[in-house]
């Protein structure tokens, strides 16, 4: 403000008054400027921001750590289950041998002599139009 008056001392009276309006008008436009200090109490402080960023990264890596152990989890059980397919498997192909092993003709000609039953002998026919056996 020193300057702009010592100014309107040398400059002649038309230019007196715009010099005046161009300091009132820079010091109007700095009074609309709003108080920008902050005060100690108002400010987030760097520790609650670092305490902040703490907490969600330790949240994000226990988020990631439970999601792995499922991930984990759910991989041994599906290991498991192929293991017991394997085991389920290998019991059927068991079985199925043994009933082709009984189902072969020679096992079934001893296992029906063992039951009593006798072979055939001679061949019957069944005459249809006559209804009589030859």
């Amino acid at each position: 403000m020193m300057a702009i008056e010592q100014y309107e001392h040398l400059a002649p009276t038309p230019q007196r008054s715009r010099v005046r309006e161009f300091a009132d008008q820079t010091l109007a436009a700095l009074k609309l400027v709003p108080d920008l200090t902050v005060d100690n109490s108002q400010a987030v402080s760097n520790r609650a921001f670092i305490g902040f960023l703490i907490g969600v990264f330790t949240a994000g890596l226990l988020l990631l750590l439970s999601v792995n152990t499922a991930l984990t989890s759910g991989a041994f059980t599906l290991e498991n289950m192929k293991l017991h397919l394997a085991k389920v498997n290998d019991q059927r192909d068991a079985m199925l041998n043994q009933v082709a092993t009984f189902a072969s003709p020679d096992t079934l000609a001893k296992t029906a002599t063992k039951l009593g039953m006798q072979p055939q002998v001679t061949i019957n026919f069944l005459d249809i139009n006559g209804g009589s056996n030859k």
